[in-house]
C-alpha cells in the first residue's frame, strides 16, 4: 500500500511538473535575472561606495592644500603688490625723472660726505716752439690738477637752476627696495672763454671762465682769450635716491681746452697756438 501510494504520488508530481514547466522556466529565468540584477547594482553600490572612500580622504587633503596654495599666493601677491607700488612711485619720462631728480637735490641738506678728483687726460700739446715746453710741464699741470681733488660736503650744481629735460639725452630710473636709482646723461656744452648756462653747467657745473681752467695747470692768458674754446663732453650722473633725498651718486664730465692762438704766462711769457688738453672732473658721494 504504501509502494502504491508512493508511486501514486510521485504519477502526480510528475504531471504536476510537466503541467508547470513552461511556467517554472520562466519563473527559474525571471529569478536568474533579478540575481544577476542584484549581483550588478551590488557591484556598481559596492563600487561608489568605495570611490567615495577613496576620494573623501583626499578631500581634506585637498582643504589643506587649497588652505596652503591660499598662504602662498597671499605672501606672492603682497610681493607683487609692494612691487608693483614701487614700479608705480618711480618716475617714468624724461620729464618726471628730472623734476624728481631737481626735488631730491634741493632737499638733500646738509649733503652726504664725498670725493672730487680732476686728473689730466693725456700730455698738453701745441704747436712751435711752445708745444715742447708744454710737453715738458705736463707733470707739473698733472701735480696741481690732483691737489685740487679733495672732498666734498656737497651735491654738484645744487646752486645751480634746475636741469631741463631738454638738457638731458637720456634719462632712466629704477626702483629697488625703496631707493630710486636716477641716471641723466647730458648734451655737450661748448663754452667760450667765460662760462655759459649749459646743460652740464646746470646738471653738474663746469669749471668757470677760461682762466680757472687754466689756472688748474698752472698758466694764465694775457692776450686772445677770445680764441679759447672749452667742450664739455661725456657728462653724466647717476643718483641714488631714497625717501626724497640723494644718498650717493657719480657727476662726472670731460672739458676739452683749446686755445687758438693767445699770449700766456707759464712762469715766462710766451705765445700759445693750438694749445689743447684735456680734463677728467668727476665727484662720487
Amino acid at each position: 500500500m504504501k509502494k502504491i501510494l508512493a508511486i501514486l504520488l510521485a504519477v502526480s508530481m510528475l504531471v504536476a511538473f510537466a503541467a508547470c514547466g513552461t511556467k517554472t522556466q520562466e519563473e527559474t529565468t525571471t529569478e536568474e535575472i533579478t540575481e544577476e540584477i542584484t549581483e550588478e547594482v551590488t557591484e556598481e553600490v559596492t563600487e561608489e561606495a568605495t570611490s567615495e572612500d577613496v576620494t573623501e580622504a583626499p578631500a581634506e587633503d585637498a582643504s589643506t592644500t587649497e588652505a596652503a596654495s591660499e598662504d602662498a599666493s597671499e605672501a606672492t601677491s603682497e610681493s607683487e603688490t609692494e612691487s608693483t607700488t614701487e614700479e608705480d612711485k618711480t618716475p617714468k619720462t624724461t620729464e618726471e625723472i628730472v623734476a624728481f631728480y631737481n626735488a631730491a637735490r634741493k632737499a638733500t641738506k646738509p649733503a652726504p660726505k664725498g670725493h672730487q678728483t680732476m686728473v689730466l687726460v693725456g700730455d698738453i700739446t701745441g704747436d712751435g716752439f711752445m708745444g715742447a715746453i708744454l710737453g715738458a710741464l705736463t707733470p707739473a699741470a698733472k701735480s696741481a690738477l690732483e691737489k685740487n681733488s679733495k672732498d666734498t660736503d656737497w651735491i654738484p650744481a645744487a646752486d645751480h637752476n634746475d636741469i631741463l629735460p631738454s638738457d638731458v639725452t637720456s634719462a632712466k630710473a629704477t626702483t629697488k627696495n625703496g631707493v630710486t636709482t636716477v641716471e641723466l646723461k647730458f648734451k655737450d656744452q661748448v663754452d667760450g672763454p667765460d662760462t655759459s648756462k649749459g646743460p652740464v653747467e646746470r646738471g653738474i657745473s663746469t669749471l668757470g671762465s677760461i682762466d680757472s681752467a687754466l689756472s688748474e695747470m698752472g698758466a694764465e692768458i694775457t692776450e686772445g682769450r677770445d680764441t679759447v674754446k672749452l667742450t664739455y663732453t661725456d657728462a653724466y650722473l647717476t643718483a641714488k635716491i631714497k625717501d626724497g633725498k640723494i644718498i650717493g651718486g657719480t657727476w662726472h664730465y670731460t672739458v676739452k681746452i683749446f686755445v687758438g692762438e693767445a699770449k700766456a704766462k707759464l712762469g715766462i711769457s710766451a705765445t700759445l697756438k693750438n694749445l689743447k688738453a684735456a680734463v677728467d672732473y668727476k665727484v662720487v658721494i
